[in-house]
């Protein structure tokens, strides 16, 4: 993410005390809605084998800061994040970022409700004393047959922080490999040159994409189910845009797009697909994305609505797990 201002949702209206009841219980139904038109689920007619997958980035979750903040507080923002997602909709597969720990993850899957789990939460450390509070994970209501999470590995100069974790699902028969990232910021330190700091932080990303391409294809292969290799999944908060002139010339999309993965949003146009609102510093940026291999088009996608715990807003694709991939 670019450092700025966090966007806030800003529901509810007051209600005036002298308005008739009628009126206000008419501008209850009408919001209410209005909400379930925008938050429900985009799933008409969901089909048999039907898989929902959404990806967030939770910004500092539980705390919202760098820091852990009061444990009441930290509660309050659980119970928030889980009452926005519900209103999204819970997905059969949900790919989190900036969630602190595993722990973190069994409460939010409480709060969220229903049959949702931790297949896998990363343990990366920024240093040998140091344990990251930017973890990755997946959870999932599917049987999971396998999971785990890797750092990336640094090369020369370039150490690409954190790293990504992974599962292989049971969707009824066919497997599906999913694969959690948070590439690296756009943050530049205060004091630090802003043209060289950038150009490492694209170098960060574009180092990590390749590591994950190679790992993509020898973890998929080794839980192939008989002659059947697993779709694959890859989601997360990727800090970059193809389409975003500030970073034309970076290769880290057109590296997963070259091996084959497609975007779940393609065709949708760019003003529609920011998931990074505009803060007062910064215009509003597509970060968040999800690709596919091995599974037909999406037959729903969409970037949810802000959710006022985090900076970044969810997004949701839906596949057949059954569905021939029209695009290999």
């Amino acid at each position: 993410m670019f450092p700025g201002t966090p966007g806030r949702s800003g529901r509810g209206a007051a209600r005036r005390a002298n308005r008739p009841v009628s009126i206000a219980v008419a501008l209850v139904a009408l919001v209410s809605a209005l909400m379930a038109k925008h938050c429900a689920p985009d799933l008409p007619e969901r089909p048999d084998g039907a898989v929902a997958v959404c990806s967030w980035n939770m910004e500092w979750f539980p705390s919202g800061w760098p820091e852990p903040q009061p444990r009441t507080t930290e509660r309050r923002r659980i119970a928030a994040a889980a009452e926005g997602l519900r209103r999204g909709g819970v997905p059969d597969i949900l790919m989190v970022q900036e969630i602190r720990d595993r722990a973190t993850c069994d409460e939010f899957a409480a709060a969220l409700g229903g049959d949702l789990r931790t297949a896998v939460c990363s343990d990366f450390w920024n240093n040998p004393t140091n344990r990251s509070l930017q973890q990755v994970a997946v959870l999932s209501r599917l049987p999971c047959v396998a999971s785990g999470f890797e750092p990336w590995t640094a090369a020369d100069f370039v150490y690409p922080p954190r790293g990504f974790a992974w599962a292989v699902f049971d969707a009824g028969g066919r497997r599906i490999a999913c694969f959690d990232v948070h590439l690296k910021s756009n943050y530049v330190p205060e004091g630090k040159d802003e043209a060289r700091q950038a150009v490492l932080n694209r170098l960060k990303r574009e180092l990590a994409t390749e590591q994950l391409v190679r790992r993509i294809e020898a973890i998929a292969g080794r839980y192939a189910s008989g002659r059947e290799s697993p779709a694959v999944i890859v989601a997360g908060d990727f800090n970059t845009a193809a389409e975003d002139p500030r970073f034309a010339g970076e290769k880290t999309i057109r590296t997963i797009l070259e091996a084959g993965l497609r975007d779940a949003f393609e065709g949708i146009p760019e003003a529609e697909r920011p998931t990074l609102p505009a803060s007062d510093m910064y215009p509003a940026a597509t970060f968040d994305h999800i690709y596919s291999k091995g599974l037909g088009k999406p037959f729903s996608r969409r970037v949810g609505l802000s959710i006022e715990t985090s900076d970044h807003r969810p997004v949701y694709a839906a596949f057949v797990a059954d569905e021939p991939d029209d695009n290999q």
